[in-house]
Protein backbone atom coordinates (compact mmCIF):
# COMPACT_ATOMS: atom_id res chain seq x y z
CA UNK A 1 0.00 0.00 0.00
CA UNK A 2 1.35 3.35 -0.97
CA UNK A 3 1.25 5.33 2.31
CA UNK A 4 2.78 8.34 0.63
CA UNK A 5 -0.11 8.53 -1.83
CA UNK A 6 -2.64 8.14 0.99
CA UNK A 7 -1.03 10.91 3.00
CA UNK A 8 -1.06 13.31 0.06
CA UNK A 9 -4.73 12.63 -0.66
CA UNK A 10 -5.66 13.17 2.97
CA UNK A 11 -3.72 16.44 3.11
CA UNK A 12 -5.36 17.65 -0.08
CA UNK A 13 -8.84 16.83 1.27
CA UNK A 14 -8.10 18.65 4.51
CA UNK A 15 -6.93 21.69 2.61
CA UNK A 16 -10.10 21.69 0.51
CA UNK A 17 -12.27 21.47 3.62
CA UNK A 18 -10.42 24.32 5.41
CA UNK A 19 -10.33 26.75 2.49
CA UNK A 20 -14.04 27.85 2.60
CA UNK A 21 -13.96 28.26 6.39
CA UNK A 22 -10.81 30.36 6.29
CA UNK A 23 -12.23 32.48 3.50
CA UNK A 24 -15.47 33.00 5.43
CA UNK A 25 -13.59 34.03 8.60
CA UNK A 26 -11.43 36.44 6.65
CA UNK A 27 -14.52 38.29 5.49
CA UNK A 28 -16.14 38.69 8.94
CA UNK A 29 -13.97 41.53 10.28
CA UNK A 30 -14.60 43.43 7.06
CA UNK A 31 -18.37 43.35 7.56
CA UNK A 32 -18.09 44.33 11.25
CA UNK A 33 -15.81 47.23 10.43
CA UNK A 34 -18.22 48.58 7.80
CA UNK A 35 -21.13 48.42 10.24
CA UNK A 36 -19.20 50.09 13.04
CA UNK A 37 -17.92 53.00 10.97
CA UNK A 38 -21.24 53.84 9.30
CA UNK A 39 -22.49 57.07 10.99
CA UNK A 40 -26.10 57.37 12.11
CA UNK A 41 -28.15 59.76 10.03
CA UNK A 42 -28.95 62.93 12.03
CA UNK A 43 -32.61 63.74 12.64
CA UNK A 44 -33.81 66.48 10.32
CA UNK A 45 -35.10 69.61 12.10
CA UNK A 46 -38.57 70.52 10.92
CA UNK A 47 -38.62 74.05 9.53
CA UNK A 48 -40.98 76.49 11.25
CA UNK A 49 -44.04 77.12 9.17
CA UNK A 50 -44.73 80.71 8.06
CA UNK A 51 -48.02 80.67 9.99
CA UNK A 52 -46.29 79.77 13.26
CA UNK A 53 -43.54 82.34 12.70
CA UNK A 54 -46.15 85.04 12.05
CA UNK A 55 -48.10 84.02 15.14
CA UNK A 56 -44.97 84.22 17.31
CA UNK A 57 -44.12 87.65 15.91
CA UNK A 58 -47.63 88.92 16.59
CA UNK A 59 -47.82 87.57 20.14
CA UNK A 60 -45.34 89.53 22.24
CA UNK A 61 -44.49 88.36 25.74
CA UNK A 62 -46.98 90.59 27.51
CA UNK A 63 -48.05 89.81 31.08
CA UNK A 64 -51.73 90.23 31.93
CA UNK A 65 -52.34 92.82 34.68
CA UNK A 66 -54.39 91.98 37.76
CA UNK A 67 -58.11 92.59 37.50
CA UNK A 68 -59.11 96.10 38.59
CA UNK A 69 -62.66 97.48 38.66
CA UNK A 70 -63.31 100.64 40.70
CA UNK A 71 -65.91 103.31 39.93
CA UNK A 72 -65.82 105.62 42.93
CA UNK A 73 -63.72 108.44 41.38
CA UNK A 74 -63.03 109.66 37.83
CA UNK A 75 -59.41 108.51 38.09
CA UNK A 76 -60.45 105.01 39.17
CA UNK A 77 -63.01 104.71 36.39
CA UNK A 78 -60.44 105.56 33.71
CA UNK A 79 -57.86 103.24 35.30
CA UNK A 80 -60.46 100.47 35.29
CA UNK A 81 -61.28 101.18 31.65
CA UNK A 82 -57.68 100.75 30.50
CA UNK A 83 -57.24 97.75 32.81
CA UNK A 84 -60.06 96.10 30.87
CA UNK A 85 -58.38 97.04 27.57
CA UNK A 86 -55.05 95.56 28.70
CA UNK A 87 -56.81 92.36 29.76
CA UNK A 88 -58.72 92.26 26.44
CA UNK A 89 -62.03 92.40 28.33
CA UNK A 90 -63.66 94.67 25.81
CA UNK A 91 -67.26 94.25 26.97
CA UNK A 92 -66.19 95.42 30.45
CA UNK A 93 -64.32 98.36 28.91
CA UNK A 94 -67.44 99.26 26.93
CA UNK A 95 -69.50 99.28 30.13
CA UNK A 96 -67.54 102.22 31.60
CA UNK A 97 -69.20 104.55 29.09
CA UNK A 98 -72.60 106.11 29.72
CA UNK A 99 -75.31 105.09 27.26
CA UNK A 100 -75.00 108.39 25.41
CA UNK A 101 -71.21 107.95 25.44
CA UNK A 102 -71.40 104.96 23.09
CA UNK A 103 -70.54 106.65 19.82
CA UNK A 104 -70.19 103.31 17.98
CA UNK A 105 -71.63 99.78 18.26
CA UNK A 106 -69.70 97.31 20.40
CA UNK A 107 -68.27 95.25 17.45
CA UNK A 108 -66.67 98.40 16.02
CA UNK A 109 -65.41 99.43 19.45
CA UNK A 110 -63.76 96.03 19.93
CA UNK A 111 -62.29 96.00 16.42
CA UNK A 112 -60.59 99.32 17.18
CA UNK A 113 -58.32 97.52 19.66
CA UNK A 114 -57.60 94.50 17.45
CA UNK A 115 -53.90 95.35 17.01
CA UNK A 116 -53.35 96.83 20.48
CA UNK A 117 -51.04 94.92 22.83
CA UNK A 118 -51.16 97.30 25.79
CA UNK A 119 -51.93 100.85 26.89
CA UNK A 120 -49.94 102.71 29.55
CA UNK A 121 -51.77 105.51 31.35
CA UNK A 122 -50.85 108.78 33.06
CA UNK A 123 -53.47 110.95 34.78
CA UNK A 124 -53.72 114.60 35.76
CA UNK A 125 -56.06 116.19 38.30
CA UNK A 126 -59.81 115.95 37.71
CA UNK A 127 -61.96 119.09 37.98
CA UNK A 128 -65.64 118.78 38.97
CA UNK A 129 -68.79 120.82 38.48
CA UNK A 130 -72.36 120.15 39.66
CA UNK A 131 -75.44 120.76 37.53
CA UNK A 132 -79.08 119.57 37.44
CA UNK A 133 -78.75 116.74 39.94
CA UNK A 134 -75.52 115.41 38.46
CA UNK A 135 -71.81 115.96 38.97
CA UNK A 136 -69.48 116.26 35.96
CA UNK A 137 -65.72 115.89 35.85
CA UNK A 138 -62.99 116.73 33.32
CA UNK A 139 -59.90 114.55 33.60
CA UNK A 140 -56.63 115.27 31.73
CA UNK A 141 -54.64 112.21 30.71
CA UNK A 142 -51.99 110.79 28.42
CA UNK A 143 -51.60 107.24 27.11
CA UNK A 144 -48.94 105.29 25.29
CA UNK A 145 -50.39 102.66 22.99
CA UNK A 146 -48.25 99.67 21.95
CA UNK A 147 -49.24 97.72 18.84
CA UNK A 148 -48.49 94.13 17.78
CA UNK A 149 -45.83 95.33 15.33
CA UNK A 150 -43.92 96.94 18.24
CA UNK A 151 -44.84 100.51 17.32
CA UNK A 152 -45.73 102.86 20.19
CA UNK A 153 -47.67 106.12 19.99
CA UNK A 154 -48.37 108.72 22.67
CA UNK A 155 -51.75 110.49 22.85
CA UNK A 156 -53.07 113.11 25.23
CA UNK A 157 -56.38 114.81 25.88
CA UNK A 158 -59.33 114.92 28.29
CA UNK A 159 -62.15 112.62 29.35
CA UNK A 160 -65.48 113.88 30.63
CA UNK A 161 -67.37 111.84 33.23
CA UNK A 162 -70.74 112.09 34.96
CA UNK A 163 -72.49 110.73 38.05
CA UNK A 164 -76.20 111.33 38.58
CA UNK A 165 -77.22 111.94 42.20
CA UNK A 166 -77.28 108.47 43.72
CA UNK A 167 -80.07 109.42 46.17
CA UNK A 168 -82.58 110.14 43.41
CA UNK A 169 -81.63 107.44 40.90
CA UNK A 170 -84.04 104.70 39.99
CA UNK A 171 -83.35 101.10 38.99
CA UNK A 172 -81.01 100.04 37.52
CA UNK A 173 -78.44 102.24 39.25
CA UNK A 174 -76.03 103.99 36.88
CA UNK A 175 -72.53 104.40 38.36
CA UNK A 176 -69.98 107.09 37.54
CA UNK A 177 -69.40 106.76 33.79
CA UNK A 178 -67.39 108.19 30.91
CA UNK A 179 -69.41 110.58 28.76
CA UNK A 180 -66.83 111.24 26.07
CA UNK A 181 -63.16 111.86 25.46
CA UNK A 182 -60.80 113.52 23.01
CA UNK A 183 -57.29 112.21 22.35
CA UNK A 184 -54.68 113.36 19.86
CA UNK A 185 -51.14 112.30 19.01
CA UNK A 186 -48.41 113.97 21.02
CA UNK A 187 -44.70 113.96 20.22
CA UNK A 188 -43.27 114.14 23.75
CA UNK A 189 -42.53 111.16 26.05
CA UNK A 190 -45.48 109.79 28.00
CA UNK A 191 -44.43 111.29 31.35
CA UNK A 192 -44.32 114.76 29.78
CA UNK A 193 -47.59 114.51 27.90
CA UNK A 194 -50.38 114.97 30.46
CA UNK A 195 -52.19 118.29 29.82
CA UNK A 196 -52.11 120.83 32.62
CA UNK A 197 -55.88 121.03 32.60
CA UNK A 198 -59.07 120.68 30.57
CA UNK A 199 -62.05 122.86 29.73
CA UNK A 200 -64.86 122.95 32.26
CA UNK A 201 -66.89 119.73 32.14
Amino acid sequence: MNYRHLFLCSAAGLALNLTPALAQEAKKPEVKQETATKPAAPAEAKPETPAKAKEAAETPNQSVPDYFDERSTPEQVVKSYYNAINRQEYSRAYSYFADEGHTQPFPQFQAGYENTVSVELRLGKAESEGAAGSTYWSLPLAIESKLKDGKTTVYNGCYRLRLANAAIQGVPFVPLSILDGTLQKFEKPLDQSVPEGCEAP
